[in-house]
């Protein structure tokens, strides 16, 4: 309610649409929402690894897996590549793509990072997806 309240105020804060999407997408709720607004903070403020990310992320979750990889592989471009969450994304992204081996190796690059999820070492260890 908070997120659309202060979309009422200013629809086009861009923080305020990419956290929205995001959480959204986590969470697994409103997937075509967070896929909007992600496409609209893009559109806003295009060449952000962390907007780029957050729209693949939606998309992912949205079911649309080629059109994450696209989002996913600018992200990495952008700056990606300087986050764990980011990579762990594309790792799993890689993964629903049918490209095993090398969603192995972005899930290990992800593990030099702090900022990666609590199934990473998982993912690694048996080397498929974990959500």
């Amino acid at each position: 309610k908070a997120f659309e309240k202060a979309l009422e105020i200013q629809p086009d804060n861009i923080y305020v649409l990419n956290n929205y999407a995001y959480y959204l997408a986590l969470r697994g709720e409103r997937l075509e929402r967070a896929v909007e607004l992600a496409e609209k903070v893009n559109r806003l403020a295009p060449g952000s690894a962390s907007f780029e990310d957050t729209y693949a992320w939606a998309l992912y979750k949205n079911g649309d897996i080629k059109e994450a990889r696209k989002w996913i592989e600018k992200a990495m471009e952008h700056g990606g590549s300087q986050s764990g969450t980011v990579i762990e994304h594309y790792g799993d992204i890689l993964y629903r793509n049918g490209k095993e081996k090398e969603a192995l190796e972005q899930w290990q690059r992800a593990a030099m990072f702090e900022d990666i999820s609590e199934f990473l070492q998982q993912k690694i260890k048996e080397g498929r997806l974990i959500e």
